[in-house]
C-alpha cells in the first residue's frame, strides 16, 4: 500500500445545512492531505446544493451526489463506498465533526493484519465533552458482541467492506454496529487505537436515528437476530441489557443482578443509579449542556 494513500471521506446528508459546514471544514482542515470527500444528499429541501456547490468550487476534492428522495443513511454511505476513488474509506455524520489529526493517526496505524482500525470519540454535550472508548484494545468478536467496541466510524479497505456486504439497509438501526462486527467475523480482530479524534455532536435540535425508541429497539432485534448464534452467555447478557437500556426501563434490583457482567459495569451501575434517581441524572445532564 502507497505511503499515503487516498482516504475517501463519505458525508451523509440531509437538511443540515449549516452543520454540514462544520463536518466539511473539519475534513478540509485535516493534517493528512490526500483525502477525496464524498457527500451523498438524501434529497435536502433546504440550501445543501447551494452550500455543497460552493465547497466544490473552492476545493477540487469533493465530489456530490444526491438521490430524488430520502433512501436513509446506509444507502448514501454504500453509494459513497461504490463509487469512492480512495483505497481506504472512512465515515463522517454530517452534524459531527473530525479534529485535526484523525485521518493522520488512522493512516499510521493501518495494518491489513487488522480487519479495520479505529479511535474512540468525544460524545459533546453542548458546554462539555466527554472522551469514549478511549484506550487502547484489540477488538476481538467477542468483545465486539457484548457491544461496538469500535465506534460509529471506522478506516477500513474500501474492497473490504465491499466484499463483506457493506451497509445493510434493512436495518433500523445498529447499522455501524452490524457493519462492523461482520468484518470482524470475516477478517479478524479490529485495532482501536489510544486517544479520542471524533467529535459526537448531540446538543441540536435536529432529529438522530438513535432518538427514536421504536427504531433503536427494532434495530436490536434485527442484529440479534443475524448474529445470535456468535454470541456467548457473556454476549447475551450484555445484549440484554442492551435491550433494557434503550427501552428506557426502570432497572430493579434482581434485574441488575441478573445482567450484571464486567464488561458493562461502569454502565450498569451508571444506568441503576439513573434508574432510581432521575433527578440527579436530569441536574448532571443539564450542567453538561449549559455552560
Amino acid at each position: 500500500m502507497p505511503k499515503s494513500p487516498l482516504v475517501t471521506v463519505w458525508i451523509p446528508t440531509l437538511n443540515r445545512q449549516d452543520m454540514l459546514k462544520r463536518a466539511l471544514n473539519s475534513v478540509l482542515a485535516q493534517s493528512y492531505d490526500n483525502i477525496e470527500i464524498f457527500i451523498v444528499d438524501n434529497g435536502s429541501i433546504d440550501n445543501t446544493q447551494v452550500v455543497v456547490a460552493d465547497y466544490m468550487a473552492k476545493h477540487k476534492n469533493i465530489s456530490y451526489h444526491r438521490f430524488d428522495e430520502n433512501k436513509g443513511a446506509c444507502a448514501a454511505r454504500n453509494y459513497a463506498i461504490m463509487h469512492a476513488k480512495g483505497s481506504l474509506v472512512t465515515g463522517l455524520d454530517d452534524d459531527d465533526e473530525f479534529l485535526p489529526e484523525r485521518i493522520t493517526e488512522l493512516v499510521n496505524a493501518f495494518d491489513e493484519r487488522f480487519a479495520f482500525v479505529c479511535t474512540g470519540f468525544y460524545w459533546d454535550y453542548g458546554a462539555h465533552r466527554k472522551a469514549r472508548l478511549n484506550h487502547g484494545l484489540e477488538v476481538s468478536l467477542h468483545d465486539q458482541l457484548n457491544f461496538n467496541q469500535t465506534s460509529n466510524q471506522v478506516l477500513v479497505s474500501k474492497q473490504r467492506i465491499i466484499d463483506a456486504g457493506l451497509f445493510d439497509e434493512t436495518l433500523t438501526s445498529s447499522q455501524d454496529w452490524d457493519m462492523w462486527t461482520r468484518l470482524i467475523v470475516k477478517y479478524g480482530t479490529a485495532l482501536r487505537i489510544a486517544g479520542a479524534t471524533y467529535i459526537v455532536h448531540t446538543a441540536h435540535d435536529k432529529p438522530r436515528i438513535t432518538g427514536n425508541i421504536d427504531n433503536r429497539l427494532k434495530g436490536l432485534k434485527q442484529f440479534y437476530d443475524k448474529h445470535q448464534k456468535l454470541m456467548s452467555a457473556q454476549n447475551n447478557k450484555c445484549f440484554n441489557f442492551l435491550r433494557f437500556y434503550n427501552a428506557e426501563k426502570c432497572l430493579g434490583l434482581v434485574d441488575f443482578i441478573l445482567l450484571f457482567t464486567w464488561p458493562i459495569k461502569d454502565q450498569i451501575i451508571r444506568y441503576f443509579i439513573v434508574s432510581h434517581f432521575p433527578q440527579l441524572a436530569e441536574r448532571r445532564l443539564a450542567r453538561l449542556r449549559n455552560k
